[in-house]
This record gives C-alpha cells, sequence and structure tokens, in this order.
C-alpha cells in the first residue's frame, strides 16, 4: 500500500474512533466513565470496542500509528534497534520479542545514554487527538511509554533482572528510580494537556497459576514506584489504570492499597469472575473482554457468549459501577474471527451497554 494511501486510511480510522457514541440525554461518554470507575452510578455500562470501532474511552496511544514505533507490528524474523538499545526480533504478531539487552550487565548503566520518551511533535498529535476526543465526550487514556517492569525486562533480560536485586542492588534501585522520573515527568505533560483523564500502564506481571516473582519482592521493590506513580496521577486529576496478564491475585489488595484505580484484566476467568468480585468488588473497577482463552475457542456457542458477557456485567457491576466492557484490541493475535469478535460486542450490548 503507498504510503500516502495507508496515511489516508489510517486518517480515516482515526476520525471513525473518535466519533460519539450514543448515550443517555444529559450525558458524555466522560462522565459515563467517570461514574463507572468511581462507583457512582453510571447511566449504563461504559464500553471500548473494535468491531464495530465504537468506545466512550479515547487512547492516545491511536496517535503513534503517525509517528511510527520500532517495536510494533515488525515483520516476522526482521530484527531491529529502537531507541533504548534494545533489539527486537518480529514475531508476525503486533508486539517484537526482545533478543538484544543494552543492560544485560548493569555495570553498563554507567555510561548508558536514556532516550528522549517523546518528540515534540509527538507530543502535539496526542494534544491534537485529545482535543478531538475531549470535544467528542470522549474518555481520554494516555498511554505510559515506559511500563518500567517491561521496560526493565527488555533492558536487561528476564533472568538478569530476576537476580539484579540481589547482585547489584544499587544500579537496579538507580536504574527503577530513573525509570520512575521519566515516567512522573511523561505525566506532568500529559497532565498540561488539561483534557487528559488517565494514565495506562501495560505490565504482563502474571504466569497461568500465579506472580513471575515472589509476591514479597513485589511489595518491596515495584509498589513503592507504583505509588509514586499513582499520586502523581491523582494529583493532577487523573486516574490510574494498570493492564496485566495473568494469575495476579496475590498483589491486587496491594495495588488497591495505593490507589489503582482500574484493573483491566483480558483473562479474569484465570482468577474466577465470582472471586475477583466477590473479594475485590467495590474497591476497583474491572475492565475486561470476555476471556481471551476462552472466547476464541470453536466450542464455545453464541448463548454462552451473552451468558458470560451477563455474567460480567452482573458481578462486576453491581456496586453503583465498577466495570468497562471491550473486546480484545489484538484479535487476530489470538485467532479472534470477526464474526465471533462482533458476537463478543452484541453480548456486551445486550447485558447492559446499549
Amino acid at each position: 500500500m503507498a504510503t500516502d494511501e495507508k496515511a489516508q486510511r489510517l486518517l480515516s480510522l482515526l476520525q471513525r474512533y473518535l466519533e460519539p457514541v450514543p448515550v443517555p440525554a444529559g450525558f458524555t461518554s466522560r462522565e459515563i466513565v467517570r461514574r463507572a470507575i468511581e462507583f457512582a452510578d453510571p447511566s449504563r455500562v461504559p464500553y471500548a470496542f473494535v468491531e464495530p470501532l465504537q468506545s466512550d474511552v479515547a487512547h492516545l496511544l491511536v496517535a503513534q500509528l503517525f509517528s511510527g514505533r520500532k517495536d510494533r507490528n515488525i515483520p516476522q524474523g526482521e530484527f531491529v534497534v529502537d531507541e533504548w538499545g534494545i533489539g527486537w526480533r518480529g514475531t508476525g504478531h503486533a508486539w517484537g520479542h526482545a533478543e538484544k539487552f543494552p543492560l544485560a550487565d548493569l555495570a553498563a548503566l554507567d555510561s548508558y545514554r536514556f532516550p528522549e520518551i517523546h518528540s515534540p511533535e509527538e507530543y502535539v498529535l496526542f494534544q491534537q487527538v485529545a482535543e478531538a476526543a475531549d470535544r467528542a465526550g470522549k474518555y481520554n487514556i494516555a498511554p505510559d511509554p515506559i511500563g518500567a517492569y517491561e521496560r526493565l525486562r527488555s533492558l536487561m533480560g528476564f533472568e538478569n533482572l530476576a537476580m539484579a536485586p540481589a547482585i547489584d542492588p544499587d544500579r537496579f534501585h538507580k536504574l527503577l528510580g530513573k525509570l520512575t522520573e521519566m515516567t512522573l515527568d511523561v505525566i506532568e505533560r500529559f497532565a498540561a494537556m488539561k483534557c487528559v483523564h488517565a494514565f495506562m500502564t501495560w505490565e504482563d506481571w502474571g504466569l497461568q497459576t500465579g506472580l513471575q516473582i515472589r509476591p514479597a519482592q513485589w511489595h518491596e521493590v515495584y509498589k513503592p514506584h507504583y505509588a509514586a506513580v499513582i499520586d502523581a496521577c491523582h494529583r493532577n486529576g487523573m486516574h490510574y489504570i494498570l493492564h496485566s496478564c495473568g494469575f495476579i491475585r496475590d498483589i491486587i489488595p496491594g495495588l488497591i492499597e495505593i490507589g489503582v484505580d482500574v484493573l483491566q484484566l483480558d483473562q479474569p476467568r484465570l482468577m474466577g469472575i465470582e472471586n475477583l468480585a466477590r473479594d475485590f468488588g467495590g474497591k476497583i473497577c474491572f475492565w475486561c473482554p470476555l476471556d481471551i482463552q476462552w472466547s476464541p475457542r470453536e466450542n464455545v456457542t453464541a448463548e454462552e457468549l451473552r451468558a458470560e458477557a451477563r455474567l460480567m456485567v452482573e458481578q462486576f457491576g453491581r456496586f453503583k459501577g465498577g466495570f468497562i466492557a471491550s473486546q480484545y484490541l489484538q484479535p487476530r493475535d489470538i485467532d479472534l474471527s470477526p464474526e465471533r469478535h462482533q458476537e463478543i460486542a452484541e453480548a456486551f450490548f445486550a447485558a447492559g451497554c446499549r
């Protein structure tokens, strides 16, 4: 596809994405989402769908479709090095696989040069998207461009990261502190736009049966980082949203304690929808699609999809709010057919989003 043709197609998609969606009289999407997060009795369940392309929220990261990122959508087998010095191998899916780790030996930190997070041009794009979405009444979500834990893992490699707090604690904490400082600076820049309502981090802490690290280590090492980031968001009048895949039950009480407003889970069945609602409902807002390990299965019927959507709305949303419905943003990566994607949206519409 020619470059100008691709740009026109992206611009058309962006315009559709920023169109207002149906809301009850006297409400905006922004107010509906805020009420759901704050348990203030929203007029309907807020949603973020891509098929159809309708959403109460606006992810400002769509601006990066026009700026480009080297670690995203790399052709399968191709190798690229990004601005952090991290080498990525293309997988044919949205995310590449890190293979070159510039801080595998933390001694390299002494001479490492941190990149500029966003160029002035990128911040202009973010501002333009935020203002357009704000005019449409959307709830604007700014992306965390650092994601400290994910960034550490791709800078160092998983095994080196696991050992660093024990064998080189001074440099490790210096690096984590620098990433936190950079994150706080980004939050201030987004807050200055005056129409950003939340800051969202994507970090996968879980495996299928538990955390990647000991819960005690998470509390000791990483919880203070999150607390600082969340405090900065709240000081600036923004909610904080955390995405995490896997079985992360052990740290949910800690996340609630430090003020995480929304927990975005793509595998709610892994920890049990009713269990999560019973133990944490009304304390933190859940934002979920139908479970991405279950919903693509061929033997799952349309009626089962509708029943699951009703269950999630009833369980998570029974606290005068507390639930945001969604579809998975990268259906191709989980072999979710366009037809099934549409069925999931219809299931949520029937369960309380319409």
